[in-house]
């Protein structure tokens, strides 16, 4: 098989889990079911630590009404909690409760254990072509990501 082939049909492998079996496992979650713009909001604020309103409306690209109202759900489940800046009272900042930690944790432990009932189907051989191609896949990725790094960096 060419290259261009079988780089293809990777792609094709890659590509495979659909955004509706996404969203299937999302409404199955134990937690409840959590739409895509809570997972995101999750993700952001266990990266990036508590976040102002602000802030945080624009790294999801919504108004600061809509984030008021996004925020205002997650408060309710118990995952997100509002806390006023300590040097400008106007500012309110938005951050994980030890329930919406829980949540992220409980998540990765979850995906963890799915791949782990995956790979426990493959063969030795395929588990180590499978090993020696995510290995590449993680240094390409470092490679891309500092190639863009460094382009943004440069000026044009």
């Amino acid at each position: 098989m060419d290259r261009a082939t079988t780089k293809n049909e990777l792609l094709d492998e890659l590509m495979a889990n659909s955004p509706a079996a996404v969203m299937r496992g999302l409404r199955r979650w134990p937690g409840g079911q959590l739409s895509l713009v809570h997972l995101h909001v999750l993700a952001i604020l266990d990266i990036e630590g508590p976040l102002a309103m602000r802030a945080l409306a624009e790294s999801l690209d919504v108004s600061q009404a809509s984030m008021t109202g996004i925020v205002d759900r997650m408060e309710q489940r118990g995952l997100v909690e509002r806390q006023r800046d300590e040097e400008d009272r106007r500012v309110v900042r938005v951050s994980l409760t030890d329930e919406g930690r829980k949540m992220v944790g409980g998540m990765a432990a979850e995906r963890r254990e799915r791949l782990s009932e995956i790979l426990d189907d493959m063969t030795d051989e395929e588990l180590a072509g499978f090993l020696l191609g995510a290995r590449a896949m993680h240094r390409g990725r470092e490679r891309l990501h500092a190639r863009l790094a460094a382009a943004q960096e440069s000026p044009s």
